[in-house]
């Protein structure tokens, strides 16, 4: 269970006695549905980009499979389906392929995590090489308690907890 990892016993809750709680978790269930609704939108698009979710919607990036030049912006949710921006060049490729998101993996991770942490919010977890300092593909989620930011998490792929930065 990623959410009994060690590299979590770093984390120091803070005292938030009389506050009230500060949000829903983020949903990983949603990310399967929405890279689903993608693949069947776009068959070829087998790399994407920038990655995160919260408690009702996923975003991602694609390479607009009429120009690889391009990217698209994908925007998901459960009651609208998917919607899909116009192309717009790409600055430079910071993609990745779709294979690589293990929707177990963050599943077991943000799961674990409320149940370790229930008075936290998981706030946004992202996968992306551009958040993650020199730690490559990783997710990077914000723990949120009532009184604010608390940490930042950075986990791999399986969700196994790698980095805990407490603000």
């Amino acid at each position: 269970n990623p959410g009994q990892s060690r590299q979590l016993d770093a984390l120091v809750l803070r005292d938030t006695d009389g506050l009230g709680a500060p949000g829903p978790n983020a949903n990983p269930s949603l990310v399967g549905r929405a890279l689903a609704d993608v693949a069947a939108q776009f068959p070829d698009a087998d790399r994407i980009s920038d990655l995160y979710f919260d408690d009702e919607s996923v975003w991602l990036t694609i390479i607009d499979p009429e120009s690889p030049s391009r990217s698209r912006s994908v925007y998901w949710s459960d009651g609208y389906g998917l919607s899909v921006g116009e192309p717009q060049f790409m600055e430079e490729d910071s993609t990745f392929p779709v294979s690589a998101v293990h929707v177990d993996g963050i599943t077991a991770l943000v799961d674990g995590l409320a149940e370790r942490y229930p008075t936290l919010q998981i706030d946004m977890p992202r996968l992306s090489t551009d958040l993650s300092y020199d730690l490559g593909l990783s997710w990077r989620m914000d723990l949120v308690d009532a009184r604010g930011d608390l940490a930042i998490i950075f986990a791999d792929l399986d969700g196994t907890v790698t980095v805990v930065d407490q603000t």
